[in-house]
Order: C-alpha cells, then structure tokens, then sequence
C-alpha cells in the first residue's frame, strides 16, 4: 500500500474516531444474552447505574461468550482507536526524524 494510502486510510479513522460518541463505552448485560454498550456508563449512589447513552445492542444466548468478548471489544474499541492512531502517529514523527537526521548512502 502506498504512503498516499496510508495516510488517506489513517486519516479516515480518525474522522470516524473523532465523530463517535465521546468519552468511556461501558457495557451492561441484561442477564439474557443482551450486551447494551453505552456511553459514559457510572454509578450514582443512591440512584443506581446512569449513562449518556446507548452506543450499541448486541443480542447473544445466555451464557454466551463470544457475545461478550464481542461487547467487550466494541466497548473498548472508543479508546482503544485513539491509543493506537496516536501512537501510530508517534511512530512516524519518529521515523521522519530518523530518516532527516541519518546520512543517506
């Protein structure tokens, strides 16, 4: 893939990631085999469980794993993008710097 490509794709994730619903995703299973992702998911004292809203529902069979790895990695997925696209970007400021500071053959 070229570097026009790879820049253009990086690019393209980040205008996803940015567009998302902000903040931490959480999960919340219903005891059914339901798996509710939602935003800014916490606890009140006194009141119970809140949150900002519902991201995503992932229907499952009670019990079932895979379900749950699925909500897990979807939960995840809001910070998950943004660690790995900054580092990413990280990685290639380095590379330049290398590439302007090393005598080329």
């Amino acid at each position: 893939m070229s570097d026009t490509r790879i820049a253009t794709r990086i690019a393209e994730i980040r205008a996803r990631e940015q567009a998302a619903t902000p903040g931490h995703w959480g999960t919340h299973y219903d005891g059914n085999g339901t798996y509710t992702i939602e935003a800014q998911p916490r606890l009140i004292p006194g009141v119970g469980t809140t949150h900002e809203g519902v991201i995503a529902t992932l229907h499952g069979q009670h019990s079932d794993a895979q379900t749950y790895h699925d909500a897990a990695f979807a939960a995840y997925a809001r910070e998950d993008v943004r660690f790995l696209l900054d580092r990413v970007a990280e990685l290639e400021e380095a590379l330049a710097t290398t590439r302007q500071t090393t005598p080329q053959p």
